[in-house]
């Protein structure tokens, strides 16, 4: 039943919403229709970025795919919390990792999602910043990547969203807005400190360089 729901919200409406009514447009999208599992990470200036990625997730896939949110923002309100996880397919989880036992450990709550065989949507400068200034991004992304480089992490830069709802603002405003999609990252080191560099410039570069 939840994935047929999930098909219905994301592949069929959100994207049309996005299609038509914002203009949002896609770009490489085949990557996503070449791979099964991944680990999806991208530029974060919108609450519609989940929603938006989650439109351009191949229909048969969509069920396995996972944004993952920030329990202490989106826990808070019990209808917020039921829509993400039930309409959005989100998972929350901690922004600090467990420092006693008992706490849930973000980073082992995502590995356990990619264990399964699920793939994730991750926004590595952790909350949403200014648009078109990438934030540092934080070291939890580094260390899923080290604990499972068969996966493959697929960029994407999100251009003009941040306009349809600006902080502050509940209305959707059309807005010719951009997602690009690159191929996936080819991480030569596993270097903390590597992975972060090229995961940032990755992003970056998803987007085209103007000719």
């Amino acid at each position: 039943m939840k994935k047929f729901l999930l098909i219905l919200v994301h592949s069929i409406l959100w994207r049309r919403i996005f299609k038509f009514l914002i203009g949002l447009r896609y770009y490489n999208r085949d990557v996503l229709r070449s791979k099964k599992q991944y680990i999806l990470i991208a530029n974060h200036n919108s609450h519609l970025d989940s929603m938006a990625i989650m439109s351009a997730i191949p229909m048969n896939n969509v069920r396995r795919v996972h944004p993952i949110a920030a329990e202490d923002f989106f826990g808070k309100n019990a209808i917020k919390k039921f829509l993400l996880i039930h309409f959005v397919n989100a998972v929350l989880i901690p922004r600090r990792r467990a420092k006693t036992e008992g706490e849930s450990d973000p980073i082992e709550m995502m590995s356990k999602l990619l264990r399964n065989g699920d793939s994730i949507i991750l926004y590595p400068e952790g909350t949403r910043g200014e648009p078109g200034v990438m934030q540092e991004f934080k070291k939890g992304l580094a260390l899923l990547i080290q604990m499972h480089p068969e996966i493959d992490v697929i960029p994407i830069y999100i251009e003009g969203l941040h306009r349809t709802m600006p902080k502050g603002v509940s209305l959707i405003l059309p807005y010719n807005c951009k997602m690009y999609i690159g191929n996936p990252i080819s991480f030569h080191s596993y270097n903390l400190e590597d992975i972060l560099s090229v995961a940032e410039n990755s992003i970056i570069g998803a987007k085209p360089k103007p000719d």
